[in-house]
C-alpha cells in the first residue's frame, strides 16, 4: 500500500482556516472600508468634498476653541471688553483732551482682539459657497457618464443602467449639500459674533468716553 495514500490528520490540522479569519470581523475595518467603498462609488468629486469636509470640521472646531479663549463677553481685564475699556482708559490718562485720539486706541484695540479671530473665516465662507456647485458639477458628470453608457448598449437598453447611473450621480450633489449646511451655519455664526463684539466695543469706548469726558472738559477749561 502507498503511504501517500494515508490522510495525515496533523498536517490537516496544522492548516490555518483562513474563512475564519477574514470573516473575523474587526470593530473599525468595516465602516472603513464601507466609506472608502462609497468615496470610490462617487468618484474624485467625492474625494474633493471629502477633503473639503475634513477642513471645515477642523476649521469649525479651531475657532470654537478660540472664540471660547478670547471671552470676547467678559468684561475683566482679560477678557475681550475688558481688554478694550482699559485701553480705552489709559488713552484717555495719557490724551484727555483729544477724543478722537480715545476712540481710536479703543477701536485699535478691538480690531486687535478680532483679527485673529477672523482668520479662516473667509476659507470657510468659501467651502460654503463652492460645495454645491463642485457636488453638482459631480451630477452633470455622472449624468454625462450614464447616458454615454446607454448610447453604448444601443438596442439592449437596461433601465437600471440609467437608474444605477442617475443615482450614483446625485451622491456628489446630497455630499455638497452635506458640507455646505453646517459649513454656512458655522461661518454665519461667527460672523455674527463678531459683529455683536464690534457693537459691544463700540458702545463700550462711548461709555467710558461718556462718563470721563467731564474730567476732561474741566481740564480743557482749566487749560484755557
Amino acid at each position: 500500500m502507498d503511504d501517500t495514500s494515508i490522510p495525515q490528520p496533523a498536517a490537516v490540522e496544522a492548516i490555518p482556516n483562513t474563512n475564519n479569519a477574514v470573516m473575523a470581523p474587526d470593530g473599525l475595518e468595516q465602516p472603513a472600508h464601507a466609506l472608502v467603498d462609497f468615496l470610490l462609488l462617487g468618484g474624485p468629486v467625492l474625494w474633493v468634498l471629502a477633503g473639503l469636509s475634513v477642513v471645515t470640521l477642523s476649521l469649525v472646531l479651531a475657532k470654537l476653541v478660540q472664540f471660547s479663549i478670547a471671552r470676547l463677553n467678559s468684561k475683566l481685564r482679560s477678557g475681550g471688553l475688558g481688554a478694550i475699556k482699559s485701553a480705552t482708559a489709559t488713552a484717555i490718562k495719557s490724551h484727555p483732551k483729544d477724543r478722537a485720539l480715545v476712540e481710536d486706541a479703543g477701536r485699535r484695540a478691538a480690531r486687535g482682539i478680532m483679527r485673529p479671530l477672523e482668520r479662516g473665516l473667509g476659507t470657510l465662507g468659501m467651502i460654503a459657497m463652492l460645495s454645491p456647485l463642485i457636488g453638482l458639477l459631480g451630477t452633470v458628470i455622472g449624468m454625462i457618464d450614464a447616458f454615454q453608457a446607454l448610447e453604448t448598449a444601443s438596442s439592449a437598453v437596461d433601465p437600471s443602467l440609467l437608474s444605477g447611473g442617475i443615482w450614483v450621480a446625485l451622491l456628489t450633489t446630497a455630499a455638497g449639500l452635506v458640507v455646505a449646511i453646517p459649513a454656512t451655519l458655522a461661518h454665519g455664526w461667527f460672523e455674527g459674533r463678531l459683529l455683536r463684539f464690534a457693537d459691544e466695543a463700540e458702545c463700550l469706548i462711548g461709555h467710558v468716553l461718556a462718563h470721563a469726558a467731564p474730567s476732561a472738559n474741566t481740564l480743557r477749561i482749566a487749560a484755557e
